[in-house]
């Protein structure tokens, strides 16, 4: 059976919606009956108490704060994300609060195995009760050590200025191609953007979800049903000729095997089918399949049983092995070496870049800011990262070194609410 998947076109938000009432048929209310009345009887006089001396009225205790889960996260064992997470929390879990951490922006909260507190961040909580009154927590622990990120390899010389692109003062090199929501045409379109020289061009209407063969030579791409091409899964050479469909419709998000001679979807599931359109067979549950460019492993997210994360498997053997625990882990991002895998989290809040080596040790933590950040790709060199984000109110495509270091924007670039499958391309 063919895969499945819809993703949203670019239809503008409604601004306003109707109003609507919900008429009630009209009742009429019944009266009571009017109680047979009953012949008078003298009231008797109570007798006359002895007077209590007057007594004070107690104070009542003071309740415990409570933090209320506003959705599904991860409790650490001390205030911060670089803490091992302790346990978890579910949407609407309520818990006592014993105190919080210097600047208030993590709770310590009660109890968890062998009766010790966790943290959790107050970003995510709800507190219930009188939050002034939480004190900072006596036993707050000292941070672990940082762990130490791989080695990046030394940047090459300094480019000019370009003339555009935001990508002055560092060595930015190639090509990306990324898509954009053209709202005021109700439109995706596919981009492509000199990072050198800064130059700036559309190249098609409704074509998106790029990805590179990892020799760069031919390009896979999702086609919308107004792209003027039968809607599906496509191939093109590099320079945007050549196109041949691969699979019509019910697939999407594709990633070129490490030869080229297949390709990764994401459909109802991960799908794997020859370059040629042939060979179409299912592989296991999942999506964001990102194959891997130096070897037989194809990265994805998925569920099995609620042990939810980042797995790998096995084009081949089908063998799974699972590298992150995270129930938001997404959009997985093999480095050009195939040695590192970049991914998007919601495991301390909102949407931020993670790293992680291929065998899911070493996770390090890329982004920290209070928007979205989503959809990397890596520099054809492995010292980059690009993506997505809205940190500066609108939507940006942004660069960072591969430590998460040296942060510049790129190009504005609007996407849709449901962005996570507006992947991009980096070629030399």
């Amino acid at each position: 059976m063919a895969p499945t998947a819809t993703p949203a076109p670019p239809t503008p938000t409604p601004t306003t919606i109707p109003p609507t009432a919900t008429p009630e048929p009209a009742t009429a209310t019944p009266k009571p009956p009017t109680p047979t009345p009953k012949p008078a009887t003298a009231t008797p006089e109570p007798p006359t108490a002895t007077p209590e001396p007057p007594t004070a009225t107690p104070e009542p205790e003071p309740e415990t704060p409570q933090a209320v889960a506003s959705r599904n996260m991860n409790v650490r064992g001390g205030p911060g994300t670089d803490f091992a997470v302790v346990a978890s929390a579910a949407a609407g879990d309520s818990f006592d609060i014993n105190g919080k951490n210097q600047d208030g922006s993590w709770y310590q909260i009660c109890c968890f195995a062998d009766e010790q507190p966790g943290w959790v961040s107050a970003s995510l909580v709800t507190v219930e009760g009188d939050a002034a009154a939480i004190e900072v927590a006596a036993d707050i622990p000292e941070p672990p050590p940082t762990p130490t990120p791989a080695p990046t390899p030394t940047p090459g010389p300094t480019t000019a200025a370009p003339s555009g692109g935001g990508t002055a003062g560092g060595p930015l090199r190639g090509t990306l191609i990324y898509s954009v929501a053209n709202m005021d045409a109700e439109q995706w379109e596919l981009w492509e953007i000199n990072l050198a020289s800064g130059a700036n061009r559309k190249l098609f209407d409704w074509r998106t979800e790029v990805d590179f063969s990892p020799n760069y030579s031919q390009i896979a791409f999702f086609a919308w049903p107004p792209a003027g091409i039968e809607p599906g899964v496509w191939i093109m050479n590099a320079d945007y000729s050549g196109e041949r469909l691969v699979i019509p419709a019910g697939a999407a998000y594709p990633s070129f095997s490490s030869d080229s001679s297949r390709l990764a979807l994401t459909g109802d599931g991960v799908y794997i089918i020859n370059s040629d359109g042939g060979g179409l067979r299912y592989l296991t549950d999942g999506e964001y399949a990102d194959w891997s460019p130096t070897s037989n492993w194809i990265a994805h997210r998925a569920c099995f049983g609620g042990a939810c994360g980042l797995y790998e498997t096995n084009a081949d053997t089908g063998e799974q092995r699972r590298l992150t625990t995270g129930g938001s882990d997404g959009q997985p991002a093999w480095s050009p070496n195939g040695q590192q895998i970049a991914y998007i989290s919601q495991d301390d809040g909102n949407f931020e870049i993670y790293r992680i080596n291929a065998d899911g040790s070493n996770k390090v933590r890329l982004t920290n800011n209070p928007s979205s950040d989503g959809l990397p790709v890596w520099s054809p060199d492995g010292q980059w990262i690009a993506f997505r984000s809205d940190r500066g109110g609108s939507w940006a495509i942004y660069a960072m070194r591969a430590d998460g270091s040296d942060v510049r924007k790129i190009v504005d670039a609007a996407v849709l609410p449901v962005w996570f499958f507006e992947k991009m391309g980096w070629r030399p």
